[in-house]
C-alpha cells in the first residue's frame, strides 16, 4: 500500500456521528460557561479607558474599544448562538455564529494589557466544528441520537486531535528554541515556580503551599520538567493509537492538574477534560437510557428505529 493510501485510510477512518455530535455538545456547553463566567470581566473591559486598549488577532484593524451597547450585543448573541450550537439546530447558521462570536470575544479580551492563551484551543475547536455541518446530523432537532459510522464523521475528530496535539508540540518547540536542553534540569522550572510565588506574595494574592514546599526539594523539578517536555514533544504520537492517545491525554491533565497545584494557574479547558474530548468513545456514553433521554431533551432530537426494543 502506498504512502497516500495509508495518508488517505488514516485521515478518513469511520467514526461514529454520535461521537462528533457530543464533542459538539461538549465544546459548545463549555464556551457557553466561558461567556457566562467572564460577563464581569467584559463588563470591566466596556468601562476601561481607551488607551489600554491594543487590538490583536482578527480585531487589529480597530483603532479603538467597541461601544458598551455593541460589546453586550455581541455577548448576547454569542450566548444565545451558542444555545443553537449546542442543540444543533440551524448548525450551517448558528455554528459558524457561535465560533466567530467566541474568537471575536477572546480576541478582545486579550486586547487589553494581557493575551490569554488559554483561550486559543478553545477558539480553534469550536471553528473547527462550525466548518463540519455534519456533527449536527444526529443528537440534534429531528434527528436521532445515532447512526451508522462513516468515514466523514471520523476527520473532524481527526482533525480537533491534530489542533490538541499541535498545541502542546509547539509548547515544547518554544522551550527548547528558547532555552535548549536547559529546560530539562529543572532549574528553569523551579524559577517560575518561586517567581509566581514571590510575585502574588508581593500584590497580595495568594500564593501555593505546595510550591512553596517543593522549594525545599530540588532535586524534584527535574523529573518534571523532562516529563512535561516528553508530553510535549511527544503529543503527535498520541494520534496514532488510541489507547496511547488515552494515556497522552490522562498525562497532559495531570500536568495541568500540577501546574494548578504548584503555581494556582488553572487552563480551565484542559483541566475540564473537553479539551481530549474527540480521543475518547463518547458515544457509549448513549448505552444509559439516563443519558439518553437527558440528550433528547437537550437537543430536541428523536428516538432512534431500534430504541423500541430497548436499544439506543
Amino acid at each position: 500500500m502506498s504512502v497516500l493510501a495509508r495518508l488517505d485510510g488514516f485521515f478518513r477512518a469511520p467514526a461514529p456521528p454520535a461521537r462528533l455530535a457530543l464533542v459538539r455538545i461538549l465544546v459548545g456547553l463549555f464556551g457557553i460557561i466561558w461567556i457566562a463566567v467572564q460577563l464581569p470581566a467584559f463588563a470591566r473591559l466596556a468601562a476601561s479607558p481607551p488607551g489600554v486598549f491594543s487590538p490583536v488577532g482578527p480585531l487589529a484593524p480597530l483603532g479603538s474599544p467597541l461601544p458598551g451597547a455593541a460589546l453586550y450585543a455581541l455577548l448576547g448573541a454569542a450566548l444565545l448562538s451558542g444555545v443553537a450550537f449546542v442543540r444543533g439546530g440551524r448548525f450551517r447558521i448558528f455554528g459558524p455564529l457561535f465560533a466567530a462570536a467566541v474568537l471575536v470575544l477572546a480576541s478582545y479580551r486579550s486586547s487589553f494589557g494581557m493575551i490569554f492563551h488559554t483561550d486559543n484551543l478553545l477558539v480553534l475547536h469550536l471553528l473547527i466544528l462550525a466548518l463540519t455541518p455534519q456533527c449536527a446530523e444526529v443528537c440534534a432537532p429531528g434527528r436521532p441520537l445515532q447512526a451508522p459510522p462513516e468515514p466523514r464523521f471520523g476527520w473532524p475528530l481527526l482533525t480537533l486531535g491534530l489542533a490538541t496535539t499541535l498545541a502542546y508540540f509547539l509548547a515544547g518547540i518554544a522551550k527548547l528554541s528558547a532555552l535548549g536542553l536547559a529546560w530539562i534540569d529543572g532549574s528553569v522550572l523551579r524559577g517560575h515556580v518561586a517567581y509566581d510565588a514571590l510575585r502574588k506574595i508581593g500584590v497580595g494574592r495568594a500564593a501555593s503551599p505546595i510550591g512553596g514546599a517543593m522549594m525545599k526539594i530540588p532535586g524534584i523539578f527535574g523529573p518534571l520538567a523532562g516529563f512535561s517536555l516528553v508530553l510535549e514533544l511527544g503529543a503527535p504520537l498520541a494520534l496514532l493509537h488510541r489507547k496511547l492517545g488515552r494515556l497522552w491525554c490522562a498525562g497532559v491533565w495531570s500536568f495541568h492538574v500540577g501546574v494548578l497545584a504548584m503555581m494556582l494557574i488553572g487552563f480551565p479547558y484542559p483541566l475540564s477534560g473537553v479539551a481530549f474530548a474527540s480521543f475518547f468513545p463518547l458515544e457509549r456514553l448513549l448505552d444509559r437510557p439516563g443519558v439518553a433521554r437527558g440528550l433528547r431533551a437537550l437537543t430536541g432530537s428523536r428516538e432512534n428505529a431500534d430504541e423500541s426494543t430497548g436499544a439506543c
